[in-house]
């Protein structure tokens, strides 16, 4: 009789991914000769190599810049690093468990080794996100930033759409990847015939009018999609794209403030930059890079950290007993803090006072100011604090408070020099 095993089945990888070649194309072509020598390699001779070949430059780079890798060493990175992922979520996605077995034998299968097998699945995805992390952390990738906004904040809000409405979306998408608009078109409306609560239809429908440059148009259907999900942040960025492509400037650095309040992450700040220039300003939120991610009360594995910096790791011990997973402090009679984040850098800023590096006076000023809570979840955002940002920002005086702090302390005039 043939033993009972485990047998791993793997599937052949195809998948085609033009636009994303000409995505990471568009990033290289701006950098210098040794990115680009990367992305070639990345293509020709494999993912692997070509991602190892930029993260060789990418450490001597760090190693001559303070520890640091240029902005588009990073983009780049993160989307040779998203090819791979999808590569190999394919691959992982494949593995199954199956039995060879004499007819009528059975075979309990433990339900550790069906865990196991999970998350061995998940390892792709994992790495990526962690890839991502630390982009957002090192550089101000918005690239990484809107991949992990897509992972852990965006949802999708047409999970009840009937298959006939999902089909119509479907040969709309088809049109619009073939340039054909009109058709495209027919058939988002075609799908919104079917339901009119479709987002995804009329965010759609809008691009499609933005594709044939009819900015007006366009902006109907994403304000529709923004006010039936005003937590997703796409129809927020393609409404400050048309206004500004409109040379609506002030609609657009007002629609852009009500974004960095949904999500704060660097894509909405590069387009808050792109409408300064306009007023010869710029916005300067006293962001810096640090090797270290924020508190977390659920992971016991973060490490200390050296000198001061360390006081701000120790400030989740201090008050974890009173906070939620998401770090959330209810009332207690140690601190009016509710955010561990803003929590961990007040304790930090009030014990360093006089030993504090230029770079983080303003964060101290902030506190003294009263505009600490928006200095920690504008300037220092990260996804790791999104369920403390998302909680702040859903109190409408909080949001208020936060424009108030980027008009008042990161909006700046560009100096005669740099004009």
């Amino acid at each position: 009789m043939e033993s009972k095993r485990l047998k791993f089945s793997l599937p052949i990888f195809f998948l085609g991914l033009i636009l994303l070649f000409v995505s990471v194309q568009k990033v290289s072509a701006q950098n210098d000769e040794q990115i680009n020598k990367a992305v070639e390699v990345f293509f020709n001779k494999g993912y692997s190599e070509g991602i190892a070949k930029l993260q060789k430059y990418m450490d001597k780079a760090r190693k001559k810049n303070s520890g640091h890798a240029s902005l588009s060493a990073y983009e780049t990175w993160v989307e040779m690093e998203y090819l791979y992922y999808l590569k190999m979520e394919e691959l992982y996605s494949g593995i199954e468990i199956t039995v060879d077995a004499e007819a009528g034998d059975t075979l309990s299968i433990d339900s550790t080794a069906i865990a196991l097998l999970e998350s061995f699945k998940n390892i792709p995805k994992e790495n990526f996100i962690n890839i991502c992390r630390q982009s957002t952390i090192w550089s101000s990738s918005s690239v990484a930033d809107m991949h992990l906004r897509k992972f852990f904040v965006d949802y999708d809000p047409d999970t009840l759409m009937s298959d006939k409405a999902k089909e119509y979306l479907d040969e709309g998408d088809e049109f619009y990847k073939k340039e054909d608009y009109e058709l495209a078109e027919l058939n988002y409306r075609k799908a919104l015939n079917e339901d009119s609560t479709f987002y995804r239809a009329y965010l759609n429908l809008g691009i499609t009018f933005w594709a044939r440059e009819d900015y007006d148009s366009a902006m109907v259907y994403f304000t529709i999609a923004k006010n039936m999900h005003p937590n997703l942040l796409d129809p927020r960025q393609y409404m400050v794209d048309a206004l500004i492509e409109k040379g609506l400037f002030f609609r657009a650095k007002k629609e852009c403030f009500e974004a960095l309040c949904v999500y704060a992450g660097f894509d909405m700040k590069v387009r808050m930059q792109r409408i300064l220039r306009v007023e010869n300003k710029r916005m300067i939120t006293q962001r810096f890079y640090r090797n270290f991610y924020p508190n977390d009360v659920t992971n016991d594995d973060q490490p200390d950290l050296y000198g001061i910096w360390n006081t701000y790791r120790l400030s989740k011990s201090k008050i974890s007993r009173y906070c939620s997973d998401d770090g959330i402090i209810e009332a207690n009679g140690e601190t009016d803090d509710i955010y561990l984040e803003v929590y961990s850098w007040r304790r930090f800023f009030e014990k360093h006072e006089d030993e504090l590096p230029d770079y983080l006076t303003f964060g101290h000023k902030m506190m003294e100011e009263g505009f600490l809570e928006p200095y920690v979840f504008i300037s220092l955002f990260h996804i790791d604090i999104y369920p403390q940002f998302k909680h702040y920002m859903s109190f409408e005086e909080n949001r208020k408070k936060s424009i108030e702090f980027i008009e008042k302390y990161c909006i700046e005039s560009i100096p005669d020099e740099l004009r």
